[in-house]
């Protein structure tokens, strides 16, 4: 017999009604059966169908992060080839482009670290020698010079003794600590490699690194600074003295501490510089290279006769250069990897007004200013003999390649010296000039060019010349630099250039009229504290004045 459904609410019979699941619904308390909803079963199918694609994303995105960590712990872990390095050489940093990656991998480094333990932070309050690293936007040479800075720096022997188990030592002054990057604007390359060499100094080494941005306004709103119509475009010169200057009087007075407070570890603020290093984003440093400015920094603040300490040798080329022991004293100042004594920047009471900072750089080109007579006041730089710096930009650089030729023919020191050791007391600046003008005045005098180069051979050698125009025709001949400031040629010392022409045992003298075999000049070596013009001291080099058409900076 055939049922009428709809008429069986009170059978039990499951035959009565169709098992379809968008039509079962509860019954009610009396018996009836509540009105079935097809939009809440559409509804609830849906959210099981977003639900089931979330949880997939999910476990995909574990899986690339699973994957990510995993490679970023090997690079951190390994140095290539699988075998373990001492911390403080891990491997050169990896550059992360992205600020996720870059984080992941500051928080995989803490991990890591905790399960080993930290490298102990150095002490702060012997961190007065800061490193100061100038960088605009060649991020690619910018890493090549902090990995040749992180790579020799002097924290790197303190890791070592702790990873062979060794006793370590008072550590004393830590020359170029802290490190100091001053950026000129934001460029995000370079902030990359910035953070990558932050967590490589402060985790790896225990050195703090401060990052301070230098504001670059828009091009239009640029103040033009007045100089004089030369060939080469002044901007970036102009652009580079301001730079420079805001990032000098941020370090020495301590402000760069307070501009950066991002690091990945707690740092004590450490004490006002007593001497700054200056670097630049385009220059790679020898081994020994703090090991020299370490172990000149005494002489340095001791002697107010000195301007800066140098690591730079103009005529550093490779066959002009011997003796990688030697120092000497030098009229003119080089650059490219220097230090400068806070008593340079901030002057002295003696000498009222000689601040640099007081009127830093007012023409725009930096290093041309402190070469002026009434800025350098006869003061002298100590140099090495054999370069412990290597200027390799050649790229969009300030100079835009107008000393390309030169620079990247200057030989950058590979034995290393442990100067510490050395006897530096022949520096003196009374000892320096007896020495040096007997050494001269003894070699063998010469009057061509081809007796010069015949005799190098055996003996040291000297060659007059009687004008600057005579002296540009000797550099020329010689390969060796041949402009001048202010009339002190490049690299001289009392007008005097060396070079070790053919890379022999024995120096070649270029020197004015006034050297003779007999005693010195009355002032032979103690010019400091004096503003000598250009005329007054070409004429006590006995050198011809140059007519009014030849009197320009040979630049």
């Amino acid at each position: 017999m055939f049922r009428r459904r709809g008429n069986n609410f009170g059978n039990d019979d499951e035959t009565a009604m169709p098992s379809y699941p968008m039509y079962q619904s509860n019954k009610t308390n009396n018996g009836m059966m509540s009105k079935p909803s097809l939009f809440a079963y559409r509804y609830t199918t849906k959210g099981v169908v977003i639900f089931r694609a979330i949880v997939a994303v999910v476990i995909l995105l574990c899986i690339l992060w699973g994957c990510l960590i995993i490679k970023i712990a090997r690079d951190i872990s390994n140095d290539g080839g699988g075998n373990r390095l001492p911390r403080g050489l891990i491997a050169r940093p990896k550059i992360e482009r992205h600020r996720f990656g870059n984080k992941l991998r500051q928080r995989i480094k803490r991990l890591e670290l905790k399960l080993e333990g930290k490298s102990p932070m150095l002490d702060v309050n012997k961190m007065e020698s800061p490193v100061l690293v100038f960088t605009f936007k060649r991020a690619d040479y910018f890493e090549r010079a902090m990995w040749k800075l992180y790579e020799n720096h002097p924290a790197q022997k303190y890791v070592q003794q702790k990873a062979n188990l060794q006793e370590r030592h008072d550590i004393g002054r830590i020359i170029g600590a802290p490190i100091i990057i001053s950026q000129d604007g934001d460029d995000p390359e370079v902030k990359a490699v910035i953070e990558a060499y932050r967590e490589a100094f402060e985790i790896n080494l225990g050195i703090p690194l401060y990052r301070i941005e230098h504001y670059r306004p828009p091009e239009d709103k640029q103040e033009e600074i007045q100089v004089d119509s030369w060939d080469v475009d002044p901007k970036p010169y102009q652009d580079l003295a301001r730079h420079y200057g805001w990032a000098l009087e941020q370090t020495f007075s301590g402000a760069a501490y307070d501009l950066d407070t991002q690091h990945d570890r707690h740092i004590s603020k450490p004490p006002l510089p007593q001497r700054v290093v200056i670097l630049e984003e385009d220059i790679e440093i020898a081994t020994d290279f703090f090991s020299l400015m370490n172990a000149t920094a005494d002489i340095l603040d001791s002697d107010d006769t000195l301007l800066a300490v140098s690591g730079y040798n103009d005529n550093g080329k490779t066959q002009h250069v011997a003796d990688s022991k030697r120092l000497v004293r030098s009229d003119f100042f080089p650059g490219l990897g220097w230090m400068m004594p806070r008593r340079v920047w901030d002057g002295v009471e003696s000498h009222p007004n000689t601040a640099l900072k007081s009127n830093w750089a007012p023409n725009g080109y930096w290093d041309d200013w402190i070469r002026e007579p009434n800025i350098r006041l006869g003061r002298q730089v100590l140099r090495p003999e054999v370069s412990r710096t290597f200027h390799f930009g050649n790229i969009h650089g300030v100079s835009q390649n107008d000393i390309e030729h030169n620079l990247n023919q200057i030989l950058l020191d590979r034995v290393g010296v442990q100067w510490e050791k050395e006897d530096l007391s022949y520096l003196k600046p009374e000892w320096f000039a007896e020495s040096y003008w007997r050494r001269v005045s003894n070699a063998k005098l010469v009057s061509t060019e081809a007796d010069a180069k015949f005799y190098i051979a055996h003996s040291d050698v000297r060659l007059v010349y009687n004008s600057l125009s005579h002296f540009e025709t000797l550099a020329f001949n010689f390969d060796i630099m041949a402009d001048e400031k202010a009339g002190i040629v490049r690299t001289g010392y009392e007008g005097i250039v060396e070079v070790r022409y053919g890379k022999g045992e024995f120096i070649l003298f270029l020197t004015p009229p006034y050297v003779s075999e007999g005693s010195p000049p009355s002032t032979f070596g103690k010019k400091a504290w004096t503003n000598v013009d250009k005329t007054t001291l070409l004429q006590s080099f006995g050198l011809s004045i140059p007519s009014e058409e030849d009197w320009q900076v040979n630049w």
